[in-house]
């Protein structure tokens, strides 16, 4: 319970920030104040509707489908729900900066921020609610990961995907390392909580987001490229600080390695602002510093010596990563839009490694439920797993159906173009969410690669909507992100 109050401690001290910013930190907008219509709120509500039967749909046949469980439709309406908050927290979030745009674009983006990690702080603890885990930080919901990437999928449909889906696969790693080290991490002299683990990324994205809003504070924001570029300095420097008070506070004992990680996430989004060259020589380092805050992100948490360490050092980087990106990516400096794709190349690594371990700790517990099998110690039942190739653990780019895959969603974030009207927005969220799922069974059905064909398409239409962002729509690529986290977890 004690990490979940610390996280909504932080989420409404961001908020507070936010409107502080909005408030009193100068004026970067010059449009009159907006209110959203009934329309738009209607029509955002039928799209969110139609989302949530989508995902009640693929959870109660993929629970269905995977152990004939009797439990299945309690699984979909769970997943359904989820869907549904994170449409409302996406309405509710594009109000908020909607209606601060005309005092500050950058406070608005740090509220619509906020405001999607609260709902997912509140969904946490609806989910450890029901599963009677308050008392016990050191047992997960069992549902947790299936309710995140749902929740993902409802704020992608409203085009809101990109301020969720970096924590939400972050969330989804964090709970694969859990249960990978559970016998570990609970032996510990000073333990880490799994909920702790979990609610890491949302309190270092509410944390971050107040120091942007400080950086507003103190430097106020004007329209000159280089006091712009101090401001975003100076906030990507206090999201490294933010990351190492939330891991201090939430990892227990494990805190150092992935206070490391999200000081390189962080500290990447710096190296644009600071190198002076323009056009190609910035752009190099920019990539270059991408490179090494991957690497080194993944070496230094693999260095802790626990297993599937990694992955999770690249997820808490990219979080990390994106509370440094807040400010810039709201700039038209050349170093800001640098500083955007940076994060949002490094979260389309983690997003592909977590519709992997998403599916790989679905389908384990299901196959685990189907055979019988003791499910106490959820690192043995992974172990086995792992050992029995019950499900992947890479991408297997060396095979013609991933390549394929991986073509078929780049192929979509350069085609496809969200609507404006509700038919259109509809058919293009429709048609995505199911060209995804299609894809994926006939690669599962043709040549058992369904998930590693999911991972493959989100990583490389993230990641080329992150670099290439003029070319390739990035609400169609966070879309088909949370698609494949929602399927994998679903079907996995």
């Amino acid at each position: 319970m004690l990490e979940i109050a610390l996280c909504a401690v932080a989420a409404v001290l961001a908020l507070g920030a936010a409107a502080l910013a909005a408030r009193f930190g100068g004026h970067d907008a010059a449009q009159p104040a907006t209110v959203r219509s009934a329309r738009l709120v209607r029509d955002d509500a039928i799209v969110g509707a139609a989302a949530s039967g989508i995902a009640f749909a693929a959870a109660g046949l993929g629970r269905a489908f995977g152990t004939g469980s009797h439990a299945a439709l309690a699984t979909a309406a769970w997943s359904a729900g989820a869907c549904a908050a994170g449409v409302l927290a996406a309405i509710g979030a594009r109000s908020w900066r909607e209606r601060v745009a005309s005092s500050s674009a950058a406070a608005g983006a740090i509220g619509e921020q906020v405001v999607v990690a609260a709902a997912l702080v509140a969904l946490t603890l609806v989910a450890t609610a029901a599963a009677h885990t308050l008392g016990d930080p050191q047992r997960l919901a069992p549902r947790l990961p299936e309710l995140v990437v749902a929740f993902a999928l409802g704020c992608a449909v409203l085009e809101v995907g990109a301020r969720a889906v970096p924590s939400v696969s972050a969330r989804v790693l964090a709970a694969y390392f859990f249960d990978a080290n559970g016998g570990v991490l609970r032996s510990a002299p000073s333990y880490a909580s799994a909920l702790g683990l979990v609610l890491f990324p949302l309190a270092a994205t509410s944390l971050g987001a107040v120091g942007a809003s400080i950086a507003i504070l103190v430097h106020g924001r004007r329209k000159s490229a280089p006091h712009a570029s101090s401001v975003e300095s100076f906030a990507s420097v206090l999201a490294v600080p933010a990351s190492a008070g939330a891991a201090l506070a939430l990892l227990g004992w494990v805190w150092q390695p992935l206070a490391l990680s999200a000081a390189l996430g962080a500290t990447m989004t710096l190296v644009p602002a600071l190198v002076r060259h323009d056009g190609r020589a910035r752009e190099a380092w920019a990539l270059g510093a991408l490179g090494a805050a991957a690497i080194g992100s993944y070496a230094v948490a693999q260095h802790s010596g626990l297993a599937h360490a990694g992955p999770l050092g690249i997820g808490v980087a990219a979080v990390a990563a994106e509370s440094g990106a807040l400010l810039p990516r709201e700039s038209e400096t050349e170093s800001g839009a640098l500083a955007d794709r940076q994060a949002s190349a490094l979260a389309a690594i983690a997003v592909a490694l977590a519709v992997l371990d998403g599916a790989v700790l679905a389908r384990c517990l299901r196959f685990a439920d189907a055979a019988h099998a003791p499910t106490t110690d959820t690192a043995v039942t992974l172990a086995h797993c792992t050992l029995a190739r019950v499900a992947p653990a890479h991408i297997d780019l060396s095979h013609p159906v991933t390549t394929v895959a991986a073509l078929g969603g780049l192929a979509a974030c350069v085609l496809a173009r969200e609507g404006t009207s509700l038919v259109g927005r509809l058919a293009v969220s429709g048609l995505v969410i199911a060209g995804v799922a299609l894809a994926a069974a006939a690669a599962h059905f043709a040549f058992a690669l369904g998930l590693e064909s999911l991972a493959a398409a989100a990583l490389a239409s993230s990641l080329a909507a992150a670099l290439f962002p003029s070319a390739c729509s990035r609400p169609v690529a966070s879309l088909i992100a949370a698609a494949s986290l929602a399927l994998g977890a679903a079907v996995g």
